[in-house]
């Protein structure tokens, strides 16, 4: 079936114009065209106007996206549990530096924040029991996370964007902090972190930051106040894990 892009944009959920704007600026979409030279769009239009769609909803640049639609499409579904089993395994054995160099290169084979969900935190959770081995393994992995989100950040600090100031806030694992962090990085925002969680905090401090504070479970009514008092004067989002 062909769509004119009133239909393709209802089919969609994309604006005309933003169609318009990914085909010309981006040569993103190649429509066929009528006599009258109005855009049809094909059903594999429909398919990859979704995936180019999906890749921005994960942080993913509009720019970067043709680079990546023109890849050999990996096997997304099965290569999360692999890449998962692959970095435990090496982490197992004690292979740190082949742990860190398949993190770095995953890191530039996937957008990061689909990393994260995927393949950090579930490998964390796998070595997160309470006994000396396990303890010893996710601090080795913790370590090299930071290292890889300090190196991630580091490449940001020329970029156009926003100056976030990222901390945990009530959080008792310090490195989501550093995970949040890395979720964020090549989306053009320059990020600094305050590496401990902090219970009292003063952002007013830095005014012209905009922060993010990392908590985990529910907001008791005095930290909503807390909150509340800082979003009067300051940029200011809390992530509740």
């Amino acid at each position: 079936m062909a769509y004119s892009i009133g239909e393709f944009a209802r089919l969609s959920g994309i604006s005309a114009t933003t169609l318009r704007a990914w085909q010309r600026r981006y040569g993103l979409l190649k429509p066929g065209r009528t006599e009258g030279g109005h855009r049809l769009y094909s059903e594999a239009d429909v398919q990859q106007a979704l995936q180019i769609l999906d890749w921005v909803k994960k942080g993913v640049p509009i720019g970067q996206v043709k680079t990546l639609l023109e890849r050999p499409a990996p096997r997304r579904t099965d290569n999360w549990q692999t890449l998962q089993q692959s970095l435990l395994a090496r982490l197992k054995e004690g292979k740190i530096d082949s742990l860190r160099q398949m993190i770095y290169d995953a890191g530039r084979e996937y957008p990061r924040a689909e990393l994260v969900a995927n393949v950090l935190r579930p490998l964390r959770s796998q070595v997160s029991a309470n006994i000396p081995a396990a303890m010893t393994l996710r601090a080795i992995l913790d370590g090299i996370l930071m290292a890889y989100t300090s190196f991630c950040m580091e490449g940001d600090k020329k970029a156009p964007g926003d100056n976030i100031l990222l901390s945990g806030w009530y959080l008792n694992d310090a490195c989501e902090v550093w995970l949040e962090a890395l979720t964020r990085t090549g989306q053009g925002h320059r990020i600094d972190i305050l590496p401990t969680p902090l219970t009292a905090l003063a952002p007013d401090i830095f005014p012209d930051r905009k922060w993010l504070l990392v908590t985990s479970g529910k907001l008791t009514a005095a930290r909503q106040k807390q909150l509340t008092e800082w979003q009067k004067t300051l940029s200011l989002d809390v992530i509740i894990l």
